[in-house]
């Protein structure tokens, strides 16, 4: 919600400083100083949980937009004054887009099917002509855009028309507009279909880029820039969680495969100490310890007893040298020699 209401400003308030219609021209620095005020408003927004399921940003550019310049707003032979109409929220008084502008900018699109074709980017063929009835005939929803960013929203241009003598200088004709680098909100239910939801959600976008919403178009007003996907509250906790349970997930995971390690590495101290009887040789027996226990070996009193077993037959079967020994030793530090 705006801190006030610019609606109200512009078509109540403004009206009020003629207090003589019958001598309106009178007024005239009244009028031009009631437009000075509206358009040096700064507003606070209050942020509202969006509409629909698919939600993105976009920021108008230069020299801004102009949004129900149709609507009557005109006074006769006053200069100064907001000559075109306008088109604000009732309730919250602030500049907003209409669902069905958006709508019949986009579908306006659809006229041209090898543009669509080209915005979709799609290898495989799409029937156009059943992705806009999809759209605009069967249930997606095209929701009013509404003010996203805050401050200085309005500002002033000006008309110069030439009338009936092109050499003699126009009257230059002011009006308000959107001023660019505010932001608005687009909200919209749509369904997957001949194309997922969110790929609409693109191609809205990029309509939306080329083509523009609004009036003057043609001279550069109604542009679009920095479209960025929006979430509501509730997708940005489900995402929080979803990113929360990957991480238990995968720290359960590393758990579990330091766990089953573990078991395998013991597995194969077992397997290994219970095989080194059966080595033929001290090297073969060394290997096997190295496989088994790797070169930090930490032994169980069990396992000291069977390498010692291990050594005294050996050291029966022929003299060890003193590396063989110092390899015993470093399984087994109390080792008992020979």
């Amino acid at each position: 919600m705006s801190s006030v209401n610019l609606g109200w400003l512009f078509y109540k308030d403004y009206y009020e400083a003629i207090k003589d219609w019958s001598d309106i021209k009178a007024y005239e620095k009244d009028i031009s100083k009631k437009v000075d005020e509206l358009i040096e408003q700064s507003i606070t927004i209050e942020q509202v949980e969006p509409l629909g399921n698919i939600h993105f940003n976009a920021t108008t550019t230069y020299p801004g937009l102009l949004l129900g310049s149709g609507y009557n707003h005109e006074l006769p032979s006053v200069e100064g004054q907001a000559i075109l109409g306008f088109d604000f929220d009732y309730t919250s008084g602030l500049p907003i887009i209409r669902g069905s502008s958006i709508k019949g900018v986009l579908r306006g699109a659809f006229k041209h099917q090898d543009y669509i074709k080209e915005l979709l980017n799609q290898d495989v063929d799409i029937d156009i002509e059943s992705l806009e009835e999809e759209i605009f005939e069967n249930g997606d929803i095209f929701f009013d855009a509404v003010i996203a960013s805050g401050g200085k929203i309005l500002g002033d241009d000006y008309l110069a028309p030439h009338k009936d003598d092109p050499l003699k200088n126009p009257i230059p004709l002011r009006f308000i507009k959107i001023m660019p680098n505010i932001t608005f909100r687009f909200d919209f239910e749509l369904g997957d279909g001949v194309i997922s939801k969110d790929e609409k959600r693109v191609l809205f976008q990029h309509i939306l880029e080329d083509l523009g919403l609004g009036a003057k178009t043609n001279v550069g007003y109604g542009k679009f820039e920095n479209f960025q996907k929006k979430q509501t509250q509730q997708e940005i906790e489900e995402e929080k969680n979803k990113k929360k349970r990957r991480e238990e997930e995968r720290e359960q995971k590393r758990l579990d495969n330091l766990k089953k390690e573990k078991a395998e590495k013991e597995q194969r101290r077992k397997d290994g100490i219970n095989s080194l009887l059966s080595c033929k040789t001290v090297q073969e027996g060394f290997k096997l310890l190295k496989d088994s226990f790797g070169t930090r070996p930490k032994l169980s009193k069990a396992d000291k007893e069977i390498i010692q077993e291990f050594y005294d037959r050996e050291s029966r079967k022929k003299k060890l040298s003193k590396g063989d020994i110092k390899t015993f030793k470093k399984y087994h530090p109390s080792l008992s020699l020979k």
